[in-house]
């Protein structure tokens, strides 16, 4: 059996240490508490420390090497885009059309640049005539090619020269024709007329005449009452290949003597020069002694003279003569300025050719060289 005893003045006491036994208790649990949560976070990190050295160290190799590859592929990317351009072979387009050339060009990386300029001959519209660099040079692949494309000739056709003034003409067809292979502008030539001197008087060809073919332009001016002079040149010495060549601007009209070649004298040359160094006028006649190699039958080379008679024309006209051979190869022997009647022209063709002489380009005499 218990027995309670209720002592009215200890209660208090009594209630006061039990208060204070308390709180003993409750610092010793929180004491233990605290103690416990340092050793859980000391037991944690050991914890991860343990666990990085039996599982983590790869992930760590796994991070070092995925940064190193980041790093070589940024370099290598730079280096790609810092490099040099590829090299590249220029292709040739001379002679092309601009657009096969263009095509060309980019298929090789090759940034075309355009020039545009006349050409000398007709049918070259639209065609490369020349480039830089050219055909077969390396280059940096993205380069620019310089390309040069005609714009066709500056002058199609003969224009209407008649009744100008010839000085203005010459200006005029210097800047036109210059350098152009398909006309030939041949020196003037001039004849008395009761016109203001330095007019031009005829032309040959006429106007209209379309430049598709190597062509000599004459210009027949007026050189007022009085008649032009010339002096007289002195051809001795001369092959007949030469003579060729100097009558077709001379302004004399020639005719011939011939004899075989005898002693000193070279075969096929002038021996002798009538009127040399006088002072004549234009397209009076000057005689010239030619000596001829003696012909023996294995000669296939024929030395002669063509020789006909046409009207008398009111200007000197273009006379053209020309050979084919047996074969039928056709030749230009020479073109002169001829005001009509008696003509004389040496040759030196193949034996068996044909020769004719045009005037005006219309055939007016033919000959058969045996």
């Amino acid at each position: 059996m218990s027995i309670e005893i209720y002592d009215e003045e200890h209660q208090g006491a009594s209630t006061e240490g039990f208060g204070a036994e308390n709180s003993t208790a409750k610092a010793s649990e929180a004491k233990a508490t605290g103690s416990t949560k340092k050793k859980g976070f000391g037991l944690s990190v050991k914890n991860q420390v343990e666990n990085f050295s039996n599982g983590g160290f790869p992930l760590l190799i796994t991070i070092i090497l995925a940064f190193i590859a980041v790093v070589v592929s940024c370099l290598a990317v730079f280096f790609t885009s810092v490099q040099g351009e590829e090299k590249v072979m220029v292709p040739n387009v001379v002679g092309k059309p601009w657009s096969t050339a263009f095509l060309e060009m980019q298929a090789k990386e090759l940034y075309p640049k355009l020039y545009l300029r006349y050409s000398d001959k007709p049918g070259e519209e639209g065609l490369v005539l020349d480039q830089n660099p050219p055909g077969g040079s390396i280059s940096k692949a993205y380069n620019r090619v310089e390309i040069t494309v005609s714009r066709g000739i500056a002058v199609d056709s003969i224009e209407n020269y008649v009744g100008q003034d010839i000085d203005a003409v010459q200006t005029r067809l210097q800047t036109l024709f210059s350098g152009n292979t398909l006309v030939d502008v041949r020196p003037a030539v001039y004849q008395k007329s009761t016109s203001k001197a330095g007019t031009i008087l005829s032309q040959y060809p006429a106007e209209g005449t379309i430049i598709s073919d190597p062509i000599k332009l004459f210009l027949i001016v007026s050189s007022g009452s009085e008649a032009e002079k010339v002096t007289v040149p002195n051809y001795t010495g001369i092959t007949v290949e030469k003579l060729l060549e100097a009558m077709e601007t001379s302004k004399l009209v020639f005719e011939f003597k011939t004899h075989d070649a005898a002693g000193a004298e070279a075969p096929g040359t002038v021996t002798a020069t009538d009127k040399a160094g006088a002072e004549v006028e234009v397209f009076s006649t000057v005689t010239l002694d030619l000596a001829f190699p003696v012909r023996s039958e294995e000669d296939l080379s024929v030395y002669g003279v063509f020789n006909c008679t046409l009207p008398e024309y009111p200007y000197p006209v273009p006379l053209r003569l020309e050979a084919t051979d047996p074969d039928g190869n056709t030749k230009e022997i020479t073109t002169i300025s001829h005001p009509g009647k008696e003509v004389h022209i040496p040759y030196v063709v193949t034996n068996g050719s044909v020769l004719t002489l045009y005037a005006m380009d219309s055939p007016v005499s033919q000959q058969t060289v045996n």
